[in-house]
């Protein structure tokens, strides 16, 4: 595993949420599991797909593998509105739920409510219930820091 430039080491995570017949995804920055079921997302304010949570609302969170790097720039550098970042990407539905048909961990998570932030309108803290069960699948997992230092 490549040596991590932070002090702390993130991985990097893919949020994929169906809303109106549509399929938005985005580059989760920071996730962090605070009990067995849930956990806290920071997500950008502009972010169209960040838009469309909703407490209640199911979406999928999957952790990236190292060979996902293209597929994490391009969904963390583009918005949803303006690109389909999922195109060609094997993809499954199921109970509503799109997922990566590969990642490292797969996970069915609900929004249970925004929270405030200390970093102002630029961020949104969410805290999200993750419903089992969590699909684990073989390789590494990709790093935040190799995607943005460009690895």
């Amino acid at each position: 595993m490549a040596e991590a430039g932070s002090p702390l080491i993130y991985g990097c995570y893919l949020i994929i949420v169906q809303d109106a017949g549509r399929t938005y995804s985005m580059v989760c920055s920071w996730a962090t599991q605070v009990s067995d079921r849930y956990a806290i997302l920071c997500i950008g304010g502009q972010s169209e797909t960040g838009k469309v949570l909703r407490e209640g609302t199911e979406f999928s969170l999957n952790v990236l593998l190292r060979e996902q790097l293209d597929l994490a720039r391009l969904a963390g550098t583009k918005h949803s509105r303006a690109v389909d970042k999922l195109a060609g990407v094997a993809l499954e539905t199921r109970s509503g739920v799109t997922w990566l048909a590969r990642a490292k961990k797969r996970m069915r998570c609900r929004v249970e409510r925004f929270l405030d932030v200390a970093a102002g309108d630029a961020t949104r803290g969410v805290l999200v219930e993750i419903l089992a069960p969590v699909e684990e699948q073989g390789g590494e997992p990709l790093l935040l820091d190799e995607v943005l230092r460009g690895a």
